[in-house]
């Protein structure tokens, strides 16, 4: 009985060992990409890019060996989740394995089909070890006292996805902001105060989830460098700002609102009064003596 649960100990201290394995080679994947990620905001659009690949045939290879080499960092990233939920049974279990498409372009329908493959599995897995931590820690005697402790966490992300639009808009960035290539960039757009100007939906910014991801792996690795680099980190990096006038302030620029048209309006036509005019209004009002 003691060999057995030994073994078994043994058996779940190598799975986690490999678990850790995979993850910080992941991790090291992400951060490795983050620089190609942010720079490829700076790439040309068209129909700039067209422009500069007719342009110049050095320049059209070079975009041609960029996509090429971007295709097959993608192949390899989906042929590797693929084999890891091959190598998982219960993933396997938890869900029907949707088909593959054969159509041209389709590395984004590819991966489409590896999220819809695992998402039953990532669902109960982590519903399961929600449940498990909140019983050892006594989470869950603050049940009723706030409402996220009824839910489970992957009630509360699909209830936050049903309307992703502000969490989207957030990453979109401006051009004048990234500088790409072959744009103007010239002054930033003006706008009212208080209100952010809409950015490009082609020019994705994702530092909020890669300084999280940095974030816990310095503190997996050094809990009192994490904050320290952590702080470096975000001082390099350059901070949204709301695009205002901001020439309006301190009195600098005048301040003011356009009325709407007058309707139903006339002019005073000026009139001759008669002599008997004064009178008549002392009659009128009982003033006379």
């Amino acid at each position: 009985m003691m060999n057995q649960h030994r073994e078994e100990d043994a058996l779940r201290g190598r799975a986690v060992k490999n678990q850790k394995a995979i993850w910080d080679k992941t991790l090291e994947m992400r951060f490795l990409l983050q620089k190609a990620f942010s720079t490829s905001n700076k790439l040309p659009q068209e129909p700039i890019r067209t422009m500069f690949c007719s342009h110049d045939k050095e320049i059209e290879q070079a975009y041609e060996d960029l996509l090429n080499s971007s295709k097959q960092t993608l192949d390899s990233m989906t042929e590797l989740q693929e084999a890891l939920l091959e190598s998982n049974q219960a993933a396997k279990d938890a869900n029907e394995i949707p088909s593959a498409s054969n159509g041209e372009n389709d590395e984004w329908s590819e991966v489409q089909r590896l999220q819809t493959w695992m998402a039953t599995f990532r669902n109960t897995e982590i519903d399961k070890w929600q449940r498990k931590i909140q019983v050892t820690t006594g989470a869950a005697a603050l049940k009723g006292k706030l409402h996220a402790f009824n839910q489970n966490i992957s009630d509360q992300v699909a209830g936050y996805m049903r309307d992703p639009s502000r969490m989207i808009n957030r990453m979109y960035l401006t051009k004048s902001a990234v500088g790409v290539f072959g744009e103007d960039a010239g002054e930033p757009e003006a706008a009212e105060e208080g209100r952010i100007v809409e950015g490009d939906p082609e020019l994705i910014d994702d530092s909020e989830f890669y300084q999280q991801l940095l974030k816990e792996f310095l503190e997996s690795c050094d809990k009192g460098a994490s904050e320290s680099a952590l702080y470096a980190i975000r001082k390099q990096q350059v901070k949204k700002r709301k695009l205002v006038d901001r020439r309006a302030s301190k009195s600098r620029k005048i301040r003011y609102h356009v009325h709407e048209k007058i309707t139903n309006f006339m002019a005073p036509v000026p009139m001759a009064v008669p002599p008997t005019a004064p009178k008549l209004f002392e009659n009128l009002f009982g003033t006379s003596n």
